[in-house]
């Protein structure tokens, strides 16, 4: 196991796989992401160890949590890790299938559904030996299809679904989110650097929404010099630029 572990009361206790699945840039963003939250409790669907529920109990200290995850290797990290960091109080782990999700939990629960799905569609990419991070990566236990319908499900009347996402994509997610009356409301474009394609994309939407899409400014994450921009690094300290610090790790 590889503990990132401070005594810093504000940072975080996170076990990982040596091995196995490993959270990655998506988590932050995601995190970060969340601009809100509702009084109602919050699913992260596909929690892996915990990592995006534990960000934004750390962000929003309200804030109660389901991290709903299929592996039951990541089901015991994602338990171990909320313990290590006393929020047992507010987050539950829950191992389950997401497309049996209508039997796990009742219809509009939710207020906000996160989720950091498997970008490659089958077929598409080759696949990771590793059952963990095939899993992760390739759309082998759960399509879009299926998480849409899921957060459709799981969410109340405007309630909202942020995920992270890959660019190329986009219309296909736009297609479904549409289809099952969750409207994008916002999106952000994520470039490792100024002049390089985008790489990830991060879209919010609301259930029954009727709101117009609003495009916001694109996130560099690294400097020309190689460095990661100030943005970034805010991010990386759970918190928006210019707001007091509240270190992650």
């Amino acid at each position: 196991m590889d503990p990132a572990a401070t005594p810093d009361p504000w940072r975080l206790t996170l076990h990982q796989s040596s091995h196995g699945y490993r959270f990655a840039l998506e988590a932050f963003l995601l995190a970060d992401f969340v601009t809100a939250t509702t009084p109602d409790p919050l699913i992260d669907i596909g929690t892996g160890c915990g990592v995006v529920a534990l960000f934004l109990a750390r962000r929003f200290l309200h804030l109660r949590c389901i991290g709903l995850e299929l592996q039951r290797s990541l089901v015991v990290l994602a338990q171990q890790n909320v313990v290590c960091n006393g929020l047992e109080h507010r987050i539950g782990i829950v191992q389950g299938d997401i497309r049996q999700v209508s039997s796990l939990f009742s219809a509009g629960v939710f207020g906000t559904v996160v989720c950091n799905p498997p970008y490659r569609a089958v077929g598409h990419g080759r696949l990771n030996p590793h059952p963990e991070k095939a899993i992760a990566r390739h759309e082998l236990t759960v399509t879009l299809p299926h998480l849409v319908q899921a957060a459709w499900h799981l969410s109340r009347r405007r309630g909202l679904l942020v995920m992270v996402y890959h660019p190329a994509r986009l219309p296909e997610l736009f297609a479904q989110l549409e289809a099952t009356h969750l409207r994008p409301r916002r999106m952000r474009l994520v470039h490792a650097a100024q002049h390089a394609p985008a790489s990830i994309v991060l879209v919010e939407a609301v259930r029954d929404g009727r709101d117009a899409l609003t495009v916001l400014p694109p996130l560099w994450v690294y400097e020309a010099s190689g460095d990661y921009t100030a943005e970034m690094q805010a991010i990386f300290h759970g918190r928006a630029l210019g707001e007091t610090p509240c270190p992650l790790f």
